[in-house]
This record gives structure tokens, sequence and C-alpha cells, in this order.
């Protein structure tokens, strides 16, 4: 089961990463979010990370030769669209950048689920919906409809997990992957003793 931490702003929270060696850290590379990171940020973010955590960078509607901009400042592992992004976009992202391509999904119907299978994206992050909102929200998803649906294609569960409903979670979904973001915070900060409740749960107590 793989564990991404994602909304990570602080060299704090890279600490946190850095001792409990989730498999993915994720940043919000997009403006106008409450978690948003500049470039210059999330550079020094990349470089004070284990080389063995791979870094995800969180874009909501940009253009491939935006994301492209980007990369040549920050160095990403994986980019994750997290907007209304086409097949084209998706196209056009993986052929500029050569990385890996997540697409978030904010699911209300099975329907939804099917189409983004369609876009070309290597793995789907599944999430809660809230109208207006990118994601971070702390919603979960509809976790029944999410495991009727029988995803063909790999992928991460997120939306409003935190320690206490991760495990029921992974039980019902059987996702590839889970991810956090408002569930490790505490009043808007991300909160150590909560991720470490979290790796302890899915790993046992075993960081590596």
């Amino acid at each position: 089961m793989k564990i991404k931490f994602c909304g990570i702003r602080r060299l704090e929270d890279v600490q946190f990463c850095n001792e409990l060696q989730p498999d993915y850290l994720g940043m919000i590379l997009s403006a106008g979010f409450r978690r948003t990171v500049p470039p210059e940020t999330a550079k020094q973010l990349v470089n004070a990370k284990r080389s063995s955590i791979a870094a995800v960078g969180v874009f909501v509607n940009e253009t491939p030769e935006q994301i492209a901009e980007v990369l040549k400042h920050v160095p990403l592992d994986v980019i994750q669209l997290h907007g209304s992004e086409t097949a084209e976009v998706v196209s056009g992202v993986r052929w500029r950048t050569g990385l890996p391509i997540w697409k978030a999904v904010r699911v209300q119907r099975a329907a939804e689920i099917a189409a983004a299978q369609q876009l070309g994206a290597d793995r789907l992050i599944l999430e809660g919906h809230v109208p207006g909102q990118a994601g971070g929200t702390g919603v979960t998803a509809d976790w029944h409809l999410i495991a009727d649906a029988r995803p063909a294609q790999p992928f991460f569960l997120a939306g409003g997990l935190t320690p206490e409903n991760v495990a029921d979670a992974i039980a019902l979904v059987q996702p590839d992957g889970v991810d956090f973001s408002s569930g490790i915070e505490t009043n808007g900060v991300k909160d150590i003793e909560k991720m470490k409740t979290i790796v302890k749960i899915i790993r046992g107590g075993n960081h590596g």
C-alpha cells in the first residue's frame, strides 16, 4: 500500500516525511490555493527530501507549456493534474515532461471514473466532490461507489482520509495507495503525530 502525503509547504513538513518515509510527497504548484507553494520554495522542499521519496507536483488546469516551465526550476518525479484536463492535455504534458501523469477525479458518479480511465493517465486519484473546489477539502469520497466501480486502472484513494477512517477505507475500496492532506493537519498545519499514526496503521510500525 503506497502512501502519499500532500500539501507539503514547509521544511518541517519535509523533515516529517524524511522520518516517516511515505512513498510520495506532494506540493500544490498552481496559484490561488491555501497550500500553494511558489516554484522557488518547491525547489527547496524537493532538495531537502530523501531521494527514496518521489516528488509529486500538483497542477490545476495549467497548460503543458506552463507545467514544463515549472519543471525547469523544480525537479519533480510525477505530475498530478487536478482540474478538468482533457486527454489532449494529458498527452501534451507527457510529451513535454516525460514524467508519469496522475489524474485526480472528484467522484460523484461511476461514469466519471470510467471517463477518467480514457484520459491516458498512468494513475487516478479518486476523491470526494465539493462544488467549486479542487481538493484538500477533507470531504470523503463515496467509498462504496468506488468499490462497486472497480477501476481497472491503478488508483489512489484521497479525500478526507484520517487516522480514524483509513483502515476501513482501505478494506472496502482496496486502492493501490492512499493520499492524505487535510487529514494529517491540525489547525491547518501538518501534524507529525497524525502522520506517524497513519504510517503505523498501514505499515505496522515499519517506516521503511
